[in-house]
This record gives C-alpha cells, structure tokens and sequence, in this order.
C-alpha cells in the first residue's frame, strides 16, 4: 500500500469515527469541505515533490520553453558575425582611388628638387666667388694677410710666446694695444687698467718715431687707464736737457706717473735684481734686463731689443700671454725717485713749491 493510499484511509476512517456513520457525511458544512479539500491538495502536491521531483523539474523547463517561444510574436534577429582574424594575419588597408595626373603638381614638385641645390650653390660658391672678386686686390691682400695672422695665432694658443722681428710691427703692435684697452675702458667706465713700464732707452720719446704711440698713451689715460713708466738713466742722462724734455712730456702730452732710476744705484737693490732674475727665465733674453724696455699690462709680458743706432726704428720684440713678470716692486721710492708732475702741469704751483 502507498503512502499516498493510507494518507486517504487516515482521513476518512477518523472522519467516520467522529460522526458514527455514512450519514453523517451529509451534515457537514461547506467550510469543512473546502478545507478539507485544500488540505488533501497541499499533501498530495508535497508528496509529488519528493517523489516525482526530477520529473516535475523537466515538465517545468519545457512548459517554460514552450510558453517562451508562443510569447514572441517576432522573428529574432542575430548580429552579423565578425570576420575572423587568424594571429598574425595582416589586414590590408583599401586601396587609395586613383586620381588623375596634374602636370602643374608633378611640375612643382620636380621644381622644388632642383631649385634647392641650385640655390644653395648660388649662395654658398657663386655668391661668395663674385663678391671677393668685386674688391680690390689690396684690400683682398691685407684681409688674407689678417686672416693667415690670425688662424697662426689661433694654432699657437692664448699662452704662447709670440717673437716679432719686425720693427714695424712692433710699434704697430703697441699702438693698437693701447689703442684696444681704451676703447674697453670706454665700455666699462669703472673698470682699471694699469700699465707698467721699464724704459732703458729714453731716446726714442725725442724723435718723431713715437708720435703715433703718444696719441695712444694719451687715449688709454683719458679712458680711465694709468700708465706707470719708469726711466733708467745713467749719471750723464740726468744732467742732459732732453731728459728733462721727455720727462715733462709723459706728464703733460701723456699724463702718466713718470719715475727715473739711476742705473749706478738701482742695480744693486734687490727688488731691481729679483725681477732681473725672473726676466731672465722668459725667451729671448739673453742679452740681459738693461738692454731690454720692458711692459706689463695685466696678463701679457711684452718686451723689445735690438734698437737702432739713431733710435728711429725699434727692435724685435716678444710677447708673452699669460706669462706676467712682476714690475711694481721698482716702482718703490727707496731706489726711484717720482717725478712731481705739478711742477710743469700748473705754474701756479710751481712758484709756490719754489718760494717755499
């Protein structure tokens, strides 16, 4: 007998045993009957469910399905499939339309390649060719001349030892140096530049040969510099009149601070025979300090020789860049003697220092 059958046996025997006989059946009321029927329902619902649960599940599904596929009135519509790409395979870009050939383009472009080069060979060869040519063969001279001075003393470097023999260029080579330092003055107000000189051969301030130099002496004080120039003089240059001229010439055409040493004297000092030892180290020096007129200018060393007879042409000079030899200690008044350039720079000066 199944569970289900004595579930229904239970139920009727004890509902017969609580009334006593069939009849009874008929005096229940409705509400008993409904009950009672929702109660057999619900028992047999839950004994279906743990006896026949598989079955029930694919009865579900496919009422459910079936129901789904009535529900839908329109037809489905699927995506395009995407094309499949394999790794590694390229995809090939669409050709470009084929447009029609333009003349004036191909014309431009071609235009463009050959104008380029040609113009730079016109500005690069044929330029330069025609405007050298167009100058003067002198002024083509000296410019290749700077030029060649130039790139040598750019091979030698900024600290190398320069010998001129040229008495021309020597002086020249002065003049412009002075003539350079003043026009840096004249940029830079407040900068100073001293110059300090060593003067064995006095002789050459009393001819014409210095007039140019004095005019740049003359311009290198009036930018700011100082000029510090000492003379070497023996016993009978002192008592030489034109020694008196040059003298009073570096302080009144010049304006520098003029000393005089006397070579008897200042040889035996040691401040004169320290910097006659250290010019000796320097190249072309072997004719000793007192035949030499020596200059400082803050890095450069330049000094000259080998004067003439009549003092009109100067020597072969050297110049040292970076090399500086050290005048100043003779500037000293234990071995020189300053020069009081008031006396001849005012008059009214001079009587009063002469009265007193």
């Amino acid at each position: 007998m199944s569970l289900m059958t004595r579930v229904f046996i239970g139920l009727f025997v004890g509902r017969f045993s609580r009334t006593g006989t069939l009849e009874g059946n008929q005096h229940m009321s409705t509400v008993e009957a409904a009950f009672l029927s929702l109660l057999v329902i619900a028992l047999v619902a839950i004994v279906a469910l743990f006896r026949f649960d598989k079955e029930i599940t694919f009865i579900g599904k496919v009422v459910g399905a079936y129901f789904k596929l009535k529900g839908s009135i329109r037809p489905r519509v699927f995506p395009p499939k995407k094309p499949q790409i394999n790794v590694g395979q390229t995809i090939a870009p669409p050709a470009p339309p084929v447009e029609p050939f333009h003349f004036a383009a191909w014309l431009s472009r071609r235009w463009l390649k050959i104008s380029v080069p040609f113009a730079l060979i016109l500005l690069l060869i044929v330029m330069p060719l025609w405007w050298w040519n167009s100058h003067p063969e002198f002024w083509k001279l000296e410019l290749s001349h700077h030029v060649t001075e130039a790139w040598s003393l750019w091979k030698q470097g900024p600290k190398a030892t320069i010998h001129e023999a040229q008495s021309g260029r020597t002086l020249q080579g002065l003049t412009r140096l002075l003539d350079d330092y003043a026009d840096i003055l004249g940029r830079d107000p407040h900068r100073v530049i001293e110059l300090w000189v060593v003067d064995h051969y006095w002789q050459y301030w009393s001819t014409d040969t210095f007039n140019d130099y004095v005019r740049a002496n003359r311009k290198f004080v009036d930018s700011g510099g100082k000029i510090h120039r000492m003379f070497i003089l023996t016993p009978g240059d002192l008592r030489n009149p034109q020694v008196t001229a040059v003298l009073r010439n570096q302080c009144e055409k010049i304006g520098a601070d003029v000393w005089r040493g006397d070579v008897s004297l200042i040889a035996n000092k040691a401040e004169y025979q320290v910097t006659e030892h250290a010019f000796h180290q320097m190249p072309y020096t072997e004719t000793g300090f007192q035949t030499f007129d020596v200059l400082q200018l803050e890095d450069l060393t330049y000094y000259s020789s080998d004067f003439s007879p009549d003092y009109r042409v100067v020597g072969s000079s050297t110049w040292s860049y970076g090399q500086t030899l050290d005048l100043k200690p003779l500037f000293n008044k234990s071995i020189a003697q300053r020069i009081d350039c008031s006396l001849w720079r005012n008059p009214e000066v001079a009587q009063v220092t002469q009265r007193q």
